[in-house]
């Protein structure tokens, strides 16, 4: 088509935003031609009305041009085709409106898409002797930022929106005057009312009035084709998704918010305009019908609502945001818990995800505990919960039975609550975080150490203390964190494991006698056994397999009094023997103990104590002073009992030197001479050095009677009767030769067999010049060949 059109003898360059129907009038009226002439000299078809959308044509050129069109106008105009294309409403497609591209038409149903007409402002008029922008046919334009005013629209001769249907095509345009069609005799020369829109009056607004700085923010985010003001900075989103949110609020506030309401919000000249409209106005009359469903047809109605929802919008984040959107549904909402998480979807479809949050922000304090969970209420970015079954059993592996202590001790408050019923109930709601499973489910994915029952009571119990907000956002931290980390332990597998075996009876009296520590009655080592028990497989300490016989206020006292009373060799001890354990349960990929970094705490305003901010060497010195010592410490240090428990148990003290008498009741004094004598000393003492117990005792300090104990642990024989060590005669070399080298017994045989030790059957070896084999062993002949130099050196025969 464009080879067909010829260029046009003057040339107009369009005005920056300039619409397409505005451009077209104002070159017809250079040329001095009527409209008619022009549109088919550029090669658009006249309307016939009747099949003009069967050959392509639209209500309105200024919606959309077909490629070829584009290229005919640009080719008699000279003007570049982008230029042409940013002159129609294509221009803003998926951004401030929706255009059917099929049927050239604007969706007035989404994004308050106007399907014809235009507002206008009279100084603008004025000032560019009748050119019209391309925003005032938006839904979205109210104002005249420039020229500080509402836009106007209708005509005040006719009362009919401007450019609703196209222009006559016979006449000279005059794109000032009123152009609509009128039925009255004596209809003016321009074809239409006639009526002069320059001087329309309209309503003038102050500088920094909300309704200007609204369209200024408005005419902002479709420009840039993105929202990352306000709630939307955290995440931003593109402006048709914003305009959709805005939309979706405005509409509720024209629909639902009375007006006492909207004029406390808004500025009274705004507020006036609105609700002075003429009720016999066919905009009064539209208006009603179904209020925010579509484009309000005035533009003061527009400036109202929207006005409104950017207040909510433009908060700093999406928690402030929340905070005003939530003054708006208790206006519209007489009774807020009937509002529920979901009914925000009344309000519109294809809402951005910052809405639904500020919506969920906006209904939190009303929503229940296990909800806040599940729709990460104190979190940035609140949202419906997204996690599958799937999801929620992958996670459970991740989870002790028993929450992790470093974390309950921080999410534990002072009173009301003990660490040990908080503790399954914190790791189960772990589970609803982001999920839709029931409280029992949660439990039973835990090993049913709790239920759904005790959940609720003690999250109910939570939710009215002033950390709750805190609590669930370091549960929400945790929950996406063990979604994101590989945790090294499966804790469905240690809940399944055999416990029946750990911490037998005799290996608990071998650590007692190692350690020095006192192994007291069976209920000590039950306890011991339970908190073991409790460490390995995340499970309560309760349960652990023969726990019949021990009642729960004495596992209370004993748990605190054994925090003090375990030295770092008693702890070392109990977590080898865990590890021994685990070996024998073929798990020996993991640690005995995780938890998750407690850093993901920072910043949160928590009930419970630090036990990093505990001092340790002070610690250690009040804990070795008191009877109570557990207690007194928590007492002087200002913080929990709890926290001094987990302080201990990561950092036991070390114990104090006993009396004579509780060395001798502990054992304590044996386990000294395990540390001074160690085995290696013992046995050069002994059997290298040939000296007797009473020498050893004489040299060490130590009984003769401890020694004797000790070296039945190192498994050293001891010598018949009291007298000292009898020299049992020297070594010869050929038998030493022979033994050795010929037939190649080791060393520690050959010095069993003489009843010496290892090392001094190596030193007659080097008195006898005979050279020892390295590790892995020489060979017979290198051997003999290397003892029969040695011998011939010396004048000796092999």
């Amino acid at each position: 088509m464009s080879t067909r059109v010829r260029t046009l003898p003057i040339r107009l360059a369009p005005l920056p935003g300039e619409a397409l129907d505005s451009w077209l009038e104002a070159l017809a009226r250079r040329l001095d031609s009527p409209l008619g002439e022009v549109l088919h000299h550029l090669g658009l078809p006249s309307r016939t009305g009747r099949g003009d959308h069967l050959r392509g044509i639209p209500p309105d050129w200024t919606i959309l041009l077909g490629a070829d069109q584009t290229a005919a106008i640009a080719h008699a105009s000279g003007l570049d085709e982008r230029t042409v294309t940013a002159m129609t409403l294509a221009h803003y497609a998926e951004r401030a409106l929706r255009i059917n591209f099929e049927r050239r038409y604007v969706n007035r149903w989404v994004l308050w898409g106007r399907g014809a007409g235009s507002r206008f402002c009279p100084d603008c008029l004025k000032d560019s002797s009748g050119r019209w922008q391309l925003t005032w046919r938006l839904g979205w334009s109210f104002a005249c930022p420039l020229h500080l005013q509402l836009l106007a629209d209708c005509c005040p001769a006719c009362g009919r929106v401007p450019r609703q249907r196209p222009r006559s095509g016979e006449v000279v345009p005059h794109p000032d005057l009123c152009g609509t069609l009128s039925s009255r005799p004596g209809r003016p020369p321009s074809g239409g009312c006639g009526f002069d829109l320059t001087q329309t009056r309209t309503l003038r607004l102050p500088a920094g009035h909300p309704a200007l700085s609204a369209q200024e923010r408005l005419l902002e985010v479709i420009d840039a084709n993105t929202a990352s003001f306000g709630a939307y900075a955290l995440s931003p989103q593109p402006a048709a998704k914003a305009l959709t949110d805005i939309r979706a609020i405005a509409g509720r506030v024209l629909a639902d918010l009375p007006e006492q309401n909207i004029k406390s919000r808004l500025p009274s000249d705004i507020t006036q305009e609105h609700f002075a409209a003429d009720l016999d106005s066919q905009f009064a009359m539209r208006a009603a019908e179904r209020p925010g469903f579509m484009a309000p047809p005035r533009a003061v109605s527009a400036a109202a609502a929207v006005t409104i929802a950017l207040d909510v919008l433009e908060q700093p984040d999406v928690h402030q945001a929340g905070e005003r959107m939530r003054d708006l549904i208790e206006a519209m909402r007489d009774e807020l818990w009937q509002v529920s998480v979901t009914s925000i979807d009344s309000w519109g479809r294809g809402l951005s995800p910052v809405l639904n949050a500020v919506h969920l922000a906006a209904l939190a304090p009303s929503l229940r505990p296990s909800e806040q969970l599940r729709c990460r209420t104190p979190s940035p970015m609140p949202r419906r919960p997204v996690k599958t079954d799937r999801d929620t059993a992958r996670r459970a592996r991740k989870i002790p039975s028993m929450f992790w202590p470093s974390w309950t001790v921080r999410l534990a408050p002072a009173s009301g609550t003990y660490p040990r019923t908080l503790a399954p109930v914190m790791a189960a709601c772990l589970l609803i975080v982001d999920g839709r499973t029931s409280l029992d489910d949660a439990a039973r994915h835990l090993g049913a150490v709790t239920d759904g029952t005790d959940m609720s009571r003690i999250m109910q119990r939570l939710e009215d203390q002033q950390y709750w907000p805190g609590i669930v956002a370091a549960l929400i931290r945790l929950a996406d964190h063990l979604d994101a980390a590989d945790v090294p332990i499966d804790y469905q597998r240690r809940r399944r494991l055999d416990y029946s075996g750990l911490l037998p009876h005799d290996h608990w009296q071998d650590i007692c006698r190692r350690t020095g520590t006192a192994p007291g009655s069976s209920r000590r080592e039950l306890l011991v056994r339970s908190l073991l028990f409790q460490r390995i497989s995340g499970l309560p300490a309760n349960t652990v397999p023969g726990r019949h016989d021990l009642d729960d206020a004495y596992f209370r006292a004993e748990t605190v009094r054994f925090a003090a009373l375990q030295t770092p060799e008693l702890a070392h001890e109990l977590a080898e023997e865990a590890r021994a354990f685990l070996a024998g349960q073929n798990v020996r990929d993991e640690p005995v103990t995780w938890h998750p970094p407690t850093s993901l705490l920072n910043g949160l305003d928590l009930p419970g104590s630090d036990p990093a901010c505990i001092d340790i060497p002070h610690l250690h010195q009040l804990v070795r002073q008191r009877r109570n010592p557990v207690r007194h410490a928590a007492q002087v240090l200002g913080t929990s009992i709890e926290a001094v428990r987990l302080a201990l148990d990561a950092q036991p003290a070390p114990a104090l030197p006993p009396t004579k008498a509780a060395a001798r009741a502990t054992g304590h004094i044996r386990f000294t001479a395990r540390k001074e004598v160690p085995k290696e000393t013992f046995t050069r003492l002994y059997l290298d050095e040939h000296r007797s117990l009473q020498q050893i005792a004489a040299l060490t300090g130590f009984s003769r009677r401890v020694l004797t104990d000790v070296a039945k642990e190192y498994g050293i024989p001891l010598r018949d009767g009291p007298q000292d060590y009898k020299p049992r005669g020297t070594i010869d070399r050929d038998w030493l030769i022979e033994q050795y080298v010929h037939r190649r017994r080791t060393l520690p045989d050959l010095a069993q067999e003489k009843g010496m030790s290892t090392a001094n059957m190596a030193r007659w070896a080097h008195t006898h010049k005979i050279p020892l084999r390295a590790r892995g062993g020489a060979s017979h002949d290198a051997a003999l060949r290397a003892a029969d130099r040695a011998g011939t050196s010396n004048g000796l025969t092999a």
